[in-house]
C-alpha cells in the first residue's frame, strides 16, 4: 500500500473477504498476526512464558529471527486455511504467536512513550489495584506467575498431521480423548529446538501445555465441566458470517463486529496497517468433582421440588445454556435440547430471568441488551464490550474428574482492556448487583479467591423452582473456578517484530536439489575471492553492459548484489567483494535452515504414520506416489515403501525409521 493510500478505518470494516476473493485487505491482514480474528485451528498448543536475560541486542533479534521462521499472520493463516478446506497439502509449518508485556517492552529499550496507551497493560495484572479491580488474589497463583516478571509470551500450536489426513487424526482424538494428552511430534521437536535457542537469552519461567477437548459424538469443542466452548463469538471474516447466516437471520442478534473491536494501532509498526491486539491470559483450574457434585447433589437436589429440575437444566441455570450450547433461555423443554444450537437470541422473551438467572455465566458477560432494556444502555456500546475468546484446555482429562491441576487457559484479544476484558470482569461478572439488584456475581467466574481456609468461596442465589416459572427458591452454590495466574499482553504487529532481525532469503524456489544450490553458491564464494585477490570486475561482462555471472546469480535469487567496477565504467568499491560474500554465506545458512525445517516437519510426520502404522509411499490404494516420495525425490534421497493393502504390499515396519534416519543424515550433511 503506498504511502499516498489513507489511513484505513477499522471502525468500518466488517465481513472482510478472504484474500480469494476480491480481497481488498490484504495488506493490513499480512500486517496483524493470527489467531486474532479466527482462532488457529490446531488441537495442541505450548505456551512459553519469557524473562528476557540483560543482552538485549541479542533477545530482539532472536524475536526478530522466531518471527521470520514461525510467528504466522492473518493473511498465511487465511491461505493456509482455504488448502485445508480443499484437502490440499497445508505447508509443513507450525503456528505461532509472539506477544509482549509492558515489562518485557521496557526491558528490551523501549519507553511508556512507545508502548501501546492503555492503562490495564501498563499496571499488569499482577499490581495490587488490578488484583482488587478483577477479584483476584495472586497468593494462588502458581510460583512462575507469582515469582517473576514476564517479558513475554511464546503461543506454539500444531496437529498431529499437516495435510490432508489431519481431519482423520483429528477423529482420532475424538474418539480416544487420550490421544489429546500425546503432543504432536512436530511441535515435541520444536519447542524443544526453541527453547534451546532461548537458553542464552531469557529463563522460562513457566511452560504450559494445551490441548482442545471434543465432544465425542458432535466434535464440537467443550470445556472441562463438559460444556460446549466458544459458542457466539463476534465474527470479522465473511466466510464465517456467511457460514452463521445459513442458520440465522440476525434479526434477534447479529454477532458481527467490526476490527475496531479487536485491533489497536501498534506505535512500533512500520506500515500504515500496523495493528495489534491486546491479550489476556488467564490460567483457570476447574475443580470438575466438585463441580459436578454441586450441580447434581446439592442444586438439581434443592430444587427438584418442582418434579421437573434435572442435573441438565440445573447445570444450564449455572452456565446459561445446556452442555450441547442450547440457551436455556429458549430451549423447547427444561431437559437437555438435542435441537441444533442456535446464537439467533436474545432475553427479551425472559426479562425476568425465569427461564436463564442472572447469574448465568453466558447471561452475565453477554447480556444480548439486557443493559437496554434494564439500564437504557444501547445495545451497540453493550456489544463493544465483547471480546474474541480464544482458551483451550489443559491438564487430566474431565472424564477423571479432577480436582486440581486442570482447567481452561483463557485467552482473549480486544482492542481495550478497561473497556472490554476488566469492564466484563469488574462490571458485569464480579458484580452481585448486575443486572439487577442482589443478583450475585457470575456463578461460574464471578469470584475466583478462596476463603481463609482455602476452600471454595460459597454464594446464596436465587433460582427458578419451575422452569420459566416466576417462583424462586434460595440455594447455595460454590465457585469452583480458581485463578492460578496470568498477565496482560500485547500482540505486536508482524513489521514491528520483523524490524528487529534482518530479512532472510527465505521460500527459496529451487530449480534442483537443494543441497546443490548451497554447493553452488559456495562456487561462487570461492570465485568471488579470487577475483578479490586479482581486483578484477565484477557486476558486468568485461567493457560491455552485460550482466557477468555474479549479478546473474545474484538477480535470480533476489540478492542484493554490490558491483564493483574500474574501467569504461567507475562503479563501486573494494569492499564490494566482502559484501557479496558475506550476502551468500546468510544466503547459504538461511537455505540451510529453511531446508532443515522442511525435513524436521517430514520426520515429525513419519513419526506420526509410525505410531498409526500408516502407509507410505503410495497415496491411497493407487499406484501414484505420495508426499514422502516426492520429497526424497527432489532431494535425490533414497526412499523405503510400506504400503500394506488389498493391492500392494510392499515393504516392511522398519521404513519408517530407515527414512527418518535418512533425513537426520541429510540435515547433518547440510550442516
Amino acid at each position: 500500500m503506498t504511502s499516498e493510500i489513507k489511513e484505513i478505518d477499522i471502525n468500518q470494516i466488517v465481513e472482510i473477504a478472504t484474500p480469494f476473493d476480491d480481497f481488498e485487505h490484504e495488506a493490513l491482514l499480512d500486517e496483524i498476526q493470527g489467531n486474532i480474528l479466527k482462532s488457529h485451528g490446531r488441537n495442541h498448543a505450548v505456551y512459553l512464558f519469557l524473562k528476557f536475560e540483560n543482552d538485549i541486542e541479542a533477545a530482539k533479534q532472536w524475536i526478530g529471527s522466531f518471527t521470520h521462521r514461525y510467528v504466522t499472520s492473518a493473511l498465511e493463516q487465511a491461505e493456509q486455511g482455504k488448502l485445508y478446506r480443499q484437502k490440499k497439502d497445508v505447508p509443513g509449518k507450525l503456528f505461532a504467536n509472539f506477544f509482549l508485556t509492558r515489562a518485557g517492552y521496557m526491558h528490551l529499550g523501549y519507553g511508556y512513550q512507545n508502548l501501546p496507551n492503555e492503562d490495564a497493560f501498563r499496571q499488569g495484572m499482577k499490581d495490587p489495584n488490578m488484583q482488587n479491580e478483577l477479584g483476584d488474589d495472586s497468593n494462588q497463583w502458581e510460583d512462575g506467575f507469582k515469582n517473576n516478571e514476564i517479558h513475554a509470551l511464546v503461543l506454539l500450536a500444531a496437529d498431529k498431521i499437516v495435510g490432508p489426513r489431519t481431519e482423520e487424526a483429528k477423529l482420532e482424538e475424538r474418539r480416544d480423548q487420550s490421544k489429546l494428552c500425546q503432543q504432536p511430534a512436530l511441535l515435541k521437536y520444536k519447542v524443544e529446538a526453541i527453547k534451546g535457542e532461548l537458553n542464552a537469552i531469557a529463563s522460562i519461567v513457566h511452560e504450559q501445555i494445551g490441548y482442545v477437548l471434543r465432544d465425542e459424538n458432535s466434535g464440537e469443542e467443550i470445556e472441562h465441566f463438559g460444556f460446549r466452548d466458544g459458542v457466539s463469538q463476534p465474527l470479522f471474516l465473511k466466510r464465517d458470517v456467511d457460514k452463521e447466516k445459513e442458520h440465522s437471520d440476525f434479526t434477534k442478534w447479529d454477532p458481527r463486529a467490526p476490527l475496531s473491536l479487536v485491533l489497536f494501532k501498534d506505535p512500533l509498526g512500520k506500515k500504515q496497517e500496523s495493528y495489534g491486539s491486546f491479550l489476556v491470559f488467564r490460567k483457570l483450574e476447574q475443580n470438575v468433582k466438585a463441580w459436578n457434585q454441586d450441580v447434581v447433589k446439592n442444586l438439581a437436589e434443592k430444587l427438584k421440588g418442582s418434579g421437573e429440575l434435572n442435573a441438565p437444566l440445573a447445570g444450564a441455570y449455572t452456565m446459561g445454556r445446556f452442555q450441547n450450547g442450547t440457551p436455556v433461555a429458549i430451549a423447547q423443554t427444561p431437559s437437555e435440547d438435542k435441537k441444533p444450537e442456535t446464537n439467533n437470541f436474545n432475553y427479551q422473551d425472559d426479562p425476568q430471568g425465569f427461564k436463564c438467572p442472572f447469574h448465568a455465566h453466558t447471561r452475565k458477560v453477554n447480556p444480548r441488551g439486557d443493559t437496554l432494556a434494564l439500564v437504557s444502555i444501547p445495545l451497540e456500546e453493550e456489544k463493544m464490550h465483547r471480546i474474541a475468546r480464544r482458551a483451550i484446555n489443559y491438564g487430566t482429562l474431565p472424564s477423571k474428574e479432577p480436582e486440581n491441576d486442570a482447567g481452561l487457559l483463557f485467552m482473549s484479544f480486544q482492542a481495550s482492556l478497561m473497556n472490554q476484558f476488566n469492564f466484563m470482569q469488574k462490571a458485569w461478572a464480579k458484580e452481585r448487583n448486575f443486572i439487577k439488584r442482589d443478583v450475585g456475581t457470575d456463578v461460574v467466574i464471578g469470584v475466583e479467591k478462596k476463603g481463609d481456609d482455602n476452600t471454595a468461596v460459597t454464594e446464596t442465589y436465587s433460582w427458578p423452582t419451575k422452569w420459566g416459572g416466576e417462583e424462586q427458591t434460595e440455594a447455595d452454590f460454590s465457585h469452583w473456578v480458581t485463578m492460578k495466574g496470568g498477565e496482560f499482553f500485547f500482540t505486536p504487529c508482524m513489521s514491528f517484530l520483523k524490524s528487529l532481525a534482518p530479512e532472510p532469503s527465505r521460500h527459496i524456489e529451487f530449480r534442483g536439489v537443494p543441497k546443490k544450490e548451497i554447493e553452488a553458491a559456495q562456487g561462487i564464494i570461492n570465485e568471488l575471492q579470487n577475483y578479490k585477490q586479482k581486483n578484477w570486475a565484477i557486476g558486468l561482462n568485461g567493457d560491455t553492459v552485460e550482466p557477468d555471472g555474479f549479478l546473474t546469480f545474484f538477480n535470480q535469487r533476489k540478492l542484493s548484489f554490490k558491483f564493483y567496477l574500474q574501467n569504461r565504467v567507475g562503479l563501486g568499491e573494494y569492499s564490494a567483494y566482502d559484501d557479496n560474500i558475506k550476502t551468500l554465506n546468510r544466503y547459504i545458512a538461511d537455505v540451510i535452515d529453511q531446508e532443515s525445517d522442511a525435513c524436521e516437519y517430514k520426520i515429525a510426520e513419519l513419526e506420526e504414520y509410525k505410531d498409526r502404522k500408516w502407509a507410505i509411499g503410495l497415496n491411497g490404494d493407487t499406484s501414484e506416489p505420495d508426499g514422502f516420495v516426492n520429497f526424497f525425490g527432489e532431494r535425490e534421497l533414497p526412499f523405503k515403501f510400506f504400503v500394506q493393502n488389498q493391492r500392494v504390499s510392499l515393504g516392511d515396519y522398519s521404513a519408517y525409521d530407515n527414512n527418518i534416519n535418512t533425513l537426520n543424515n541429510y540435515i547433518s550433511s547440510l550442516k
